[in-house]
């Protein structure tokens, strides 16, 4: 049993040789942490370095970007967009019918019908110019 303190008392002081052993010991977790550390970007760097040039690129500047308040907050709403946009049933199966396709179709034209009239539009303009360029004069 340790003799009793009085409360409000100084510990003991620390002689030398435990605090050499307590600056080995830290030192060792210290060392440790380091390599640790080291061993864990170098596989990162790995990893980055196996998708290419351009991961390898891009990632600096996207880790850049991700400290941008703005961008986080963009970020986070375009994610909270698209989770509102995707469907809570499974999707159709692939349309295999003409009819099918037709009908979709017709679907997509009457929920749009502006865009629709305009994509019409600029696919007979492009269709017309490709001809009047190919035939000659």
């Amino acid at each position: 049993m340790s003799p009793a303190r009085a409360p409000g008392a100084a510990p003991p002081p620390l002689t030398a040789e435990v605090r050499a052993v307590l600056a080995c010991d830290r030192l060792a977790r210290n060392r440790e942490r380091l390599s640790g550390w080291l061993e864990q970007d170098r596989r990162h760097r790995a990893e980055r370095s196996a998708g290419g040039w351009l991961a390898g690129a891009l990632w600096p500047v996207l880790q850049g970007l991700g400290s941008q308040p703005v961008v986080s907050l963009a970020l986070g709403a375009l994610a909270r967009g698209w989770q509102q946009r995707t469907p809570a049933t499974p999707p159709a199966p692939p349309l295999e019918e003409p009819l099918a396709l037709g009908a979709a179709a017709l679907a997509v034209v009457r929920r749009h019908p502006k865009t629709s009239l305009a994509v019409g539009v600029i696919a007979g303009a492009a269709l017309l110019w490709s001809r009047r360029h190919r035939s000659p004069p």
